[in-house]
């Protein structure tokens, strides 16, 4: 055999390769762009909210003194140089942002190392030259790839707004392995579940007791060894802005690179389509709840709905234990009251303001568990799962729309019981909180979270690869635009513009009846144009 004719393997391989990257890129795309744009501006959110909640010495070290109560520890985690703004950034919102990350890395490595093998179509790639091994080093690659522009967004959004580009680029760098780190487990998990739905569900547990381990270490100063045992952990050590600990990345980076390489070594030891465990995904089927299109979205939905409600629970019921604390710093700190004031905080009742606050910020968790939703519905049309169902005698009205009202209940449920376990956390601090008033603060953005599971309904009839990119991006930018509309001094015409805007703020204000028959009219009409679309459009894949 000559040289040439011993290369030419290789640069087929190559060649082919390229295609693979292109096409994990366009899968991503949406994801690799909107993660770094939101994870950007939010950290600029965060240096504004700082600069102006804590503008001198003495404010700041009121907050220093009260971010180390047990309380906010477990929440947010120990803080580290919160006297600063990178160090405010890394303790307030850095743990939304990694555990946030984490999600996004899970369900995008999931999608697109075994979404294309559940549908069929990786087999039409591999019965190529294309090993299943050169496959997949080529998608973590492109994922890697979309991590680091997420942690330069990082970066260069702090370093931009004055925190120092030095530590900047150090968090930066902790965020991007963070989300790679999670990712390798995703990817390991892709290669021993027979699905992605059971590989989904396995990384998901595994992320969230890594993330309850981080909790328990921050506890305690007796257990934070705990801390050593997890990523989140880990990126808590990095201690960005204040010791700048480079030496604690050496764990962050290799982890990555560790569970990729076991993820590669696995996928030689499994057929496409298969996974390492027995059995598959299939199960023997039962007739309960198959009896009608409501019957059977409410079967699909209570499992996600049940993961949803454990999580709402665990951080309404913390949100309660921190009531008494938040109400006597702002009771010991005039300024902070004023600045809260012109952020639109009635503090009158100091107790209920607070819980109105909260309820407001708990609006964009259920409007986002909307969007999620019919996202969902999305992927079983993109599967080509949906294609088999309405084939049959179900119509297409009937399937979207009672996935459409069922996430709206499940949306209330949720509301209900975020208020109940906040009325329980504060009860065990002794806050001063009826369980009306808790109930009835978490009820209030409800019409908010039904106009955005509207707009999804809609987005996913006329836009399906928007439904839910489009209705996320609208829930977030309506958050953002309340939150810091008021004290940007936006006019009140821009200020209409948000949908939390015109909410009630329960229980310092009654209950508005228009706003609600308003926006809940408005998700209606959305939802209702969104079926009536769904029926004119053909069914597409992803």
């Amino acid at each position: 055999m000559t040289a040439d004719a011993g290369a030419a393997p290789v640069a087929v391989a190559i060649r082919i390769r390229r295609p693979v990257a292109a096409l994990s890129a366009r899968l991503l795309r949406r994801g690799s762009v909107l993660a770094p744009a939101l994870v950007a501006a939010y950290m600029v959110v965060e240096v504004y909210s700082y600069q102006r909640n804590y503008p001198d010495a003495a404010s700041r070290q009121r907050l220093a003194e009260v971010s180390d109560t047990a309380a906010l520890r477990i929440l947010q985690g120990v803080p580290h140089a919160v006297q600063t703004t990178g160090g405010f950034v890394v303790w307030d919102g850095g743990w939304v942002i990694g555990l946030s990350l984490g999600v996004w890395a899970l369900l995008a490595t999931a999608r697109l190392l075994r979404g294309e093998e559940d549908t069929g179509r990786a087999e039409l790639l591999l019965a190529g030259p294309v090993p299943a091994r050169g496959a997949l080093i080529t998608e973590l690659l492109v994922l890697a790839g979309s991590f680091a522009l997420t942690g330069a967004a990082v970066a260069v959004a702090l370093g931009a707004s004055g925190a120092g580009w030095s530590s900047s680029i150090l968090y930066g760098l902790g965020l991007a392995a963070l989300t790679a780190a999670v990712a390798g487990l995703a990817a390991v998990a892709a290669q021993v579940m027979p699905s992605r739905r059971r590989a989904v569900g396995a990384a998901a547990t595994a992320l969230g007791l890594l993330f309850l381990l981080r909790t328990a270490a921050n506890s305690s100063a007796r257990v934070g060894w705990l801390r050593w045992l997890t990523p989140y952990g880990w990126i808590d050590e990095l201690r960005a802005f204040g010791a700048d600990r480079w030496l604690v990345l050496l764990p962050l980076l290799a982890a990555p690179v560790l569970l990729a390489a076991g993820a590669v070594a696995l996928r030689d030891r499994r057929d496409a389509g298969a996974g390492l465990v027995g059995g598959s995904d299939r199960h023997v089927g039962h007739g309960w709840l198959l009896g009608n299109p409501a019957a059977f979205a409410w079967r699909t939905t209570q499992p996600v709905l049940l993961g949803w409600a454990a999580a709402v629970a665990v951080y309404s019921a913390v949100l309660g234990v921190l009531v008494k604390t938040v109400v006597d710093f702002i009771a010991g700190d005039p300024t902070y009251g004023r600045i809260l004031t012109d952020f639109g905080v009635d503090l009158t009742d100091l107790t209920r303001g607070v819980v109105a606050l909260l309820g407001g910020t708990m609006g964009v968790v259920f409007a986002l568990y909307g969007c999620w939703r019919i996202g969902a519905v999305r992927d079983e049309e993109a599967a080509g799962r949906a294609e088999h169902l309405l084939a049959r005698t179900v119509t297409r009205a009937g399937w979207l729309g009672w996935h459409a009202l069922l996430t709206a209940t499940a949306t209330a449920l949720l509301s209900v019981l975020a208020g109940v376990a906040m009325w329980t956390g504060a009860a065990v601090t002794g806050a001063d909180l009826g369980l009306t008033d808790a109930v009835g603060s978490m009820l209030a953005p409800l019409p908010a979270a039904v106009l955005f599971t509207g707009l999804a309904v809609l987005c996913f009839g006329a836009i399906p690869r928007l439904t839910v990119t489009l209705s996320v991006g609208l829930a977030v930018a309506s958050y953002l635009l309340e939150l810091l509309g008021t004290p940007l001094g936006l006019p009140a015409a821009v200020l209409n513009l948000s949908a939390f805007h015109h909410l009630s703020s329960v229980p310092v204000e009654p209950f508005g009846l228009l706003p609600t028959v308003a926006l809940g009219g408005l998700g209606l009409l959305a939802a209702a144009a969104g079926v009536a679309a769904f029926r004119r459009r053909d069914l597409t894949g992803s």
